[in-house]
């Protein structure tokens, strides 16, 4: 059997019974488990599945997110919890970039509210959301990134913003993803944001996610960053053992909300 053709019958099945074994593949395409394993991981970089241990699951398409202001509110408490783990990555003296994101504006709270005075930071955020949080710290030196602000995003964005995000040299970005999964990496539902979360990448030494766990092993139509970009990532304590395995393989460093 041809690889398309494989790859034709594995989609079919996860389509019918929702999930598919490598060794029952094998065994039925009279193929070794090493040639299912590299059919899987190809369907997965496609975006067409989500690798766990000893198979394969549908991908989950991710929602596309609401307005800004309607989603400040939804799991509260969890982003919350995460943006005090994600604080504990921020060293005295490092130029900061936070995006985007109400899981961000939570890490910016948390940095206004636990990250004591004489670290000597700089912050630089495309988000008046982000920067509101930390205005009151006369301590933090903060860098509103310009451009044309789109109230539904929460975001500046556009040509101007990566003109002044390319004049920065960031130690970690925070980036606030709309979909993340092991395979495919970080990706988002608009062109513009997915440009500027990549420039922001670009121009930080090391890239940290504070994820939900209902953004875990989904995907969204336009790619930001590989999986292997990944820095850190900081997660609930009810985000899946294989899931957060599959990001460790990647060299990607794990931390847990307590």
């Amino acid at each position: 059997m041809l690889t398309d053709e494989r790859h034709g019958v594995i989609l079919d099945r996860l389509a019918t019974e929702g999930r598919v074994l490598a060794a029952s593949l094998a065994a039925e395409f009279g193929v070794s488990e090493d040639t299912v394993r590299r059919d899987l991981r190809d369907l997965a970089r496609a975006g067409a599945c989500r690798r766990v241990y000893g198979g394969a699951l549908p991908l989950t398409t991710a929602p596309e997110p609401g307005p800004e202001r309607t989603r400040a509110g939804i799991a509260a408490p969890e982003k919350a919890a995460l943006a005090r783990a994600a604080t504990a990555l921020i060293a005295p003296g490092q130029t900061i970039l936070i995006d985007a994101g109400t899981t961000n504006t939570a890490i910016a709270t948390a940095i206004a509210t636990g990250i004591p005075a004489g670290f000597g930071l700089t912050i630089a955020t495309n988000s008046l959301s982000v920067a509101g949080a930390l205005a009151s710290r006369e301590d933090i030196r903060l860098v509103v990134l310009g451009g044309t602000h789109d109230a539904s995003r929460g975001a500046c964005l556009g040509a101007d913003t990566i003109d002044a995000i390319r004049r920065l040299r960031a130690d970690l970005f925070f980036l606030g993803p709309c979909a993340i999964d092991a395979d495919l990496g970080i990706t988002a539902f608009d062109p513009a944001e997915t440009d500027v979360k990549r420039a922001m990448a670009e121009a930080s030494l090391g890239l940290a996610v504070a994820a939900t766990t209902d953004k875990l092993a989904t995907a969204a139509p336009f790619r930001v960053a590989p999986p292997e970009a990944i820095t850190h990532l900081v997660v609930s304590g009810d985000a899946p053992e294989e899931t957060l395995a599959a990001f460790a393989a990647h060299g990607t460093v794990l931390h847990h909300a307590g």
